[in-house]
């Protein structure tokens, strides 16, 4: 049986100037058959670019015959009170600390001590699944759907790692996730999650402070390093090291005092 096709996109791959060329975007979206845009923004608007906020997506949605929608639980900026929080140093089991600020979501230091969102752990978190399962909800009704976020390319967004890793883990029977992206002539493509893990591994693998580290080589005295990582292969545990990796440049600190602020915006 063929399966259902879900796809992702951000809004910064139509950036035309200073502008985000909505019209293009939910063209690209009608040639893809997609039925409902899926916001999975923490917070729906921007600054920069306004006209990418939930009000006037909502009103350009109506226009092209696409229903646009808000869904704050899969997005990943995670409250405090939420148990989605691991210490750095938990969740990369290497001495690669501090991470620098040009790598991080807050452009601060990370360092080995520090909690920040673990997103293994966010990936069971109750209303994270919920989310998940009003995805399914709306294939078993037929719709096809795009997860949007801001960032150009899935492999920097939560969109790949946080979301369509655990739509295909929990339902890849059924769904296949296609990320919306342009190849280097400038034209529209799709890629899979299998693309982006082998992308990932290439990126994380060549990044100086991890090719100090050795991780595939082994010696007379030792293993690899990698064996220290899950999975029942070498790729499977490159995987796993890559994901965490990722998650220490992409994962938000605990705020301890700014849960009123927090409050707030949300």
């Amino acid at each position: 049986m063929e399966k259902s096709k879900i796809y992702t996109l951000g809004y910064t791959l139509f950036q035309n100037g200073a502008l985000i060329d909505i019209e293009n975007m939910f063209q690209t979206l009608k040639e893809f058959n997609v039925t409902h845009l899926v916001d999975v923004r923490s917070i729906p608007y921007s600054k920069q670019y306004p006209q990418c906020n939930a009000d006037y997506l909502k009103i350009a949605g109506k226009k092209n015959s696409i229903s646009y929608g808000h869904m704050p639980e899969l997005g990943a900026k995670a409250s405090p009170m939420q148990d989605v929080y691991s210490k750095a140093s938990d969740i990369f089991f290497e001495d690669i600390f501090p991470i620098t600020k040009s790598n991080r979501p807050e452009n601060t230091e990370l360092y080995e001590y520090e909690d920040i969102v673990d997103f293994d752990k966010f990936r069971t978190d109750e209303y994270f699944s919920e989310g998940i399962q009003r995805i399914k909800n709306a294939y078993d009704n037929r719709y096809t759907l795009a997860l949007m976020c801001s960032e150009k390319r899935a492999i920097d967004c939560h969109r790949f790692f946080l979301v369509s890793k655990k739509i295909e883990e929990k339902f890849g029977d059924c769904i296949e996730v296609l990320h919306i992206t342009k190849n280097q002539n400038g034209e529209i493509i799709t890629v899979t999650n299998d693309d982006l893990n082998n992308e990932l591994t290439v990126i994380v693998l060549n990044k100086t402070e991890i090719r100090k580290l050795n991780v595939l080589n082994s010696s007379i005295f030792e293993p690899a390093k990698i064996h220290n990582y899950y999975g029942d292969s070498v790729q499977d545990k490159t995987v796993d090291f890559c994901d965490r990796y990722w998650n220490l440049m992409h994962g938000w600190k605990k705020i301890i005092n700014n849960q009123k602020e927090y409050d707030e915006i949300i």
